[in-house]
């Protein structure tokens, strides 16, 4: 992490308190009077300790935050929490974070306490290495935090920030005699307070030090007479009265229509959002300059962007509501924002390299611009709104976020189009399936917006019916029923196809019908649809041909052509790092998963090992901070292999009616079967899941026809058992004296109970087991196939026999995956 540290305040006591602090207490909270710099010293500590930090550290902005929501979404962003499974955020964070070493700094806390003392609670208590530094003008109230309340500054360091302050707008400024007599006045006068110190040095290039300090005295007298404030409230508070009655109209005009950017904003924002009625937009950028300049608008130039402190903000809305402009102002933020936002929606937020980094820059202001829309009770814009964002929420990982937008805005919008409630139930699928995992859940939410398309004929209805078609056959293949899942998806096609200019929609299609392909084992269709897909996207979106090269890549690799697949992956992996994505969803993998694919192929295709040792490392050390377990095992089986001595050879050879077979050096000869065809299929990509209806076509080339047939267990079920066996480890993890003997032995005959039920009704990667369907019948076959053919194997080679016994797993989905590497011949 990079923080721009601040040379001008020494205030060592704070500094070294704040540092001992740390040492001993997992939450230390920082709190003063508004304007004692809390912010500016905590970033000051963290520049000092970062270096040698054994955790990363996230800092958390909450200024411009104002409920739970949004301010669990900024954390959750900020850990880069891809996900949260299903689970209530707080709980999400806590299993994200688990084992994870992380300071987290939450600045400006006090206007949503409630909201974070619990969060910080449930951290502090539910992991192991996390702890916390916040920002509040009153502490956090949890148990075992450590409070260090700032004082003002003393003299000497007040004295210095002035100068330093005055230095930036005075080239070659030197405080002397009278000069040096003033600023020490105007430090007293402000009682030391940071802030107030730097609005008064910013008009140093205006007035004399003296001038100002007369000025400055006679304001707050006269300012002060009010006595409606605590002393350093007032005079922090008068302050900024004082230096804002300086200003220029344009400038005061400008800073209180500021109050309406909850966070940071872009200068191409001003127009809209403030250059109304006296303000032109020709007088936008020289108000802006003096507020700058004045320190009352903070500029940072890595992002340039700019942003209020929360004590500015708050005066900027006071001078807005007293004005009569706020809900007008507000109501002008929120136009632009729903305005930037419906832009990038007209263009599929292509490309996503430049629409992408701007609204995540602009995520607080369209959290602001939804909360606007929803108070004033605007529930059908706020959900033409909410909708439209759909594809940022999923690429930017922010899926959580974007199902609470959508729900909070259907709730609020009965009166709206059908049409447009039914692209709610597509985001809700959409975005839902790939936070949780639950493609059931996802398949309802679909299906409600297919019957609100029911009686709607027209050309959006049509597109909009393909898009929920082709997501509805995902959430059949994923429930493994690929045959209805291919139907759904061609029927979607079929639709989208009549709308050639939406060529992101032409790639959704096309990926949805190459998946419902393979799925049903029909590699070479897939392979067409995937290709398809990447075509498509030649100079449209990034992400779409990346998750089409991604696919096709993995189609090569299971045929057994991982020279060709190579480049694919290669390609992939470039595109994800252009858009810098980290993980997308529940589907397409992560950048780790990526990288491993990139190691991996290259071992299969017997390229040079240098690099696939280098992707392999990345793609560990990436897995590691994305928690993608996946990922990790086949990065490490990667290194394994690149490691051994030597690797082993194996035979697998079919010629004509017989299978030449072999380990090192001894070989056998059998008869061809579809077990040794199937076999074949699944040594040809070790650690890969395949279906059970691929390995059967890969017997004699016919895809098969799959029934969906009914769960063994339906979903709530399946949660009821899951939640079971949790809190039953959870008793055999208790200490010893917890349980007597009968009743730990109670616990394991239940456990044991429950854990065969879930193995009987859920099968491979958490599926949905179904009885009395094609599906069902076929794992049966091509198990009993499979291991009819390794018996045989172990007959006439019982070492390879052996290997194959140990190493391969059976079920709906079926995988070769080797304790040892072995280089195999075909």
């Amino acid at each position: 992490m990079v923080l721009s540290r601040d040379p001008f305040i020494g205030r060592a006591a704070s500094l070294q308190a704040l540092d001992a602090l740390a040492l001993d207490a997992p939450l230390v909270t920082v709190s003063g009077p508004g304007g004692v710099g809390k912010t500016r010293l905590v970033l000051e500590w963290l520049h000092a300790a970062d270096a040698t930090a054994p955790a990363r550290t996230v800092l958390v902005r909450l200024d411009g935050l104002d409920d739970a929501a949004a301010v669990y979404g900024a954390v959750a962003a900020a850990i880069d929490m891809p996900r949260t499974g299903g689970q209530p955020y707080v709980e999400a964070m806590v299993q994200w974070l688990h084992d994870t070493p992380l300071r987290l700094v939450l600045d400006n806390c006090e206007h949503v306490i409630d909201t974070v003392a619990p969060l910080v609670q449930a951290l502090l208590g539910g992991t192991r290495g996390v702890t916390v530094v916040a920002t509040s003008r009153s502490p956090l109230g949890v148990a075992g935090e450590a409070h260090l309340r700032l004082a003002p500054l003393e003299e000497s360091d007040a004295l210095q920030l002035f100068v330093a302050r005055a230095l930036q707008r005075v080239p070659g400024f030197v405080p002397e005699g009278p000069s040096l007599a003033a600023i020490q006045a105007i430090c007293r006068a402000v009682d030391g307070l940071p802030l107030a110190i730097e609005l008064a040095a910013g008009w140093v290039a205006v007035l004399p030090a003296p001038d100002l300090a007369a000025q400055l005295a006679q304001g707050l007298a006269l300012l002060q007479r009010r006595g409606a404030l605590p002393a350093r409230h007032a005079t922090l508070a008068d302050t900024m009265q004082w230096s804002h009655q300086l200003l220029s109209p344009a400038a005061q005009l400008l800073l209180q229509r500021l109050s309406a950017f909850p966070a940071s904003f872009a200068v191409e924002a001003l127009g809209p959002v403030c250059a109304t009625g006296a303000l032109a937009p020709d007088g936008i950028l020289l108000a802006l300059r003096e507020l700058v300049e004045h320190s009352l608008v903070q500029f940072d130039l890595p992002s340039g962007r700019y942003r209020l402190l929360n004590t500015v903000r708050l005066f900027a809305t006071a001078l807005a509501q007293k004005a009569g402009e706020w809900d007008a102002v507000r109501d002008a933020h929120a136009a632009h924002f729903a305005d930037l936002a419906l832009q990038g929606r007209a263009v599929d937020f292509v490309p996503e390299v430049r629409w992408l980094p701007r609204l995540q820059a602009d995520v607080d202001n369209l959290h602001a611009t939804l909360r606007t829309l929803l108070d004033a009770g605007r529930g059908t814009e706020a959900l033409q709104l909410a909708t439209a964002l759909t594809t940022f929420w999923w690429t930017a990982g922010r899926h959580r976020e974007g199902l609470g937008w959508v729900r909070a805005a259907l709730a609020q919008a009965e009166a709206a189009p059908a049409l447009l409630r039914a692209a709610a139930q597509f985001s809700l699928g959409f975005l839902g399936a790939h936070d949780t995992g639950d493609w059931i859940l996802a398949a309802a939410e679909l299906d409600q917006g297919l019957a609100l398309l029911a009686q709607q004929q027209d050309d959006g209805a049509d597109l909009l019916r393909g898009y929920l078609l082709c997501l509805r056959g995902e959430c059949d293949n994923m429930a493994s029923a690929p045959q209805a899942g291919l139907a759904q998806a061609l029927e979607g096609a079929a639709l989208i196809a009549r709308h050639p200019q939406d060529r992101w929609g032409r790639g959704f299609a096309a990926w949805n019908v190459g998946f419902g392909h393979e799925c049903a084992g029909d590699l070479p269709q897939a392979a067409l649809r995937y290709a398809e897909v990447i075509a498509s996207q030649r100079d449209n979106s990034l992400v779409v041909r990346m998750i089409g090269c991604q696919s096709l890549a993995g189609v090569l690799e299971r045929q057994g052509r991982a020279a060709e697949a190579m480049p694919l992956f290669d390609e992939a992996l470039q595109l994800c790092r252009q858009v810098g994505l980290l993980r997308l969803g529940d589907v397409h993998g992560s950048l780790a998963r990526l990288l491993a694919d990139c190691a991996r192929v290259r071992v299969a295709a017997d390229a040079e090992p240098d690099p696939a040792r280098a992707l392999a490392q990345e793609a560990l050390v990436t897995a590691q901070a994305l928690q993608d377990s996946a990922a990790a095992t086949v990065a490490a089986d990667v290194l394994a292999r690149l490691a051994g001595p030597s690797r082993r050879q194996g035979v697998f050879r079919r010629q004509g009616s017989v299978w030449r077979l072999g380990l090192d050096e001894a070989e056998a000869m059998l008869p061809d079967s579809k077990g040794l065809r199937q076999l074949r299929h699944l040594l040809q990509v070790p650690g890969t899941e395949v279906a059970a209806a691929e390995l059967a076509a890969a017997a004699d080339d016919m895809p098969r026809e799959i029934g969906r047939g009914d769960a063994a267990l339906d979903p709530k079920a399946i949660a009821q058992y899951r939640t079971r066996l949790r809190l039953l480890d959870e008793a055999l993890a208790l200490p010893a004296d917890a349980l007597d003997d009968a009743q730990r032995e109670q616990v394991r005959q239940e456990h044991a109970f429950v854990s065969q039920e879930l193995a009987r009704s859920v099968g491979l990667g958490g599926r949905a087991r179904r009885t009395g369907s094609a599906n069902e019948r076929m794992r049966v076959n091509v198990t009993r196939t499979l291991r009819a053919a390794i018996a045989e194997i172990e007959a006439a080679h019982p070492a390879l026999g052996a290997h194959l016994a140990q190493s391969v797993r059976t079920g709906n989905f079926c995988r070769y995956h080797a304790a040892e590497d072995l280089r195999w011949q075909f």
